[in-house]
């Protein structure tokens, strides 16, 4: 076997998860390492935890009101939609780190705050994620 063939067979990797260390105006909200915070083509989505699993397993698709998934350009943003959508039945909220092929696509607009994503046959590369825990008081 050469190596294509035993690189071909190695099962995708899972995205990583972060730690959540805590944020604030002092960090900017920013709860990512630097070199995704500062990378123009990596995007964030917050939404509630109990919805990773399924995001993990069939992608990013958004109820019939929504109709699109949106994606802000830094994790401070997406941190408050996080902590919008915890409930009790998902106390806690995630930051789900994503990177999309060609930003440009049809079915992809661009916004000032990041991305709207209403072609949901496009899916980006989710690179990582960061629980956010209930404790946690976004201000």
């Amino acid at each position: 076997m050469n190596r294509d063939e035993e690189a071909a067979e190695e099962p995708p990797k899972q995205p990583a998860q972060y730690p959540f260390a805590g944020a604030s105006d002092a960090n900017g909200y920013k709860i990512f390492p630097p070199e995704f915070e500062e990378d123009p083509s990596v995007f964030f989505h917050g939404t509630a935890a109990s919805n990773l699993e399924s995001i993990l397993k069939i992608g990013f698709r958004p109820t019939a009101a929504l109709g699109s998934s949106s994606f802000a350009r830094n994790s401070g943003l997406a941190l408050g939609y996080a902590c919008s959508k915890r409930s009790e039945t998902s106390p806690n909220g995630v930051v789900i780190m994503v990177r999309f092929a060609d930003e440009n696509a049809a079915g992809i607009r661009s916004e000032a705050f990041g991305l709207h994503l209403d072609d949901h046959r496009i899916q980006p590369l989710i690179l990582g994620y960061c629980v956010i825990p209930a404790s946690y008081s976004h201000r």
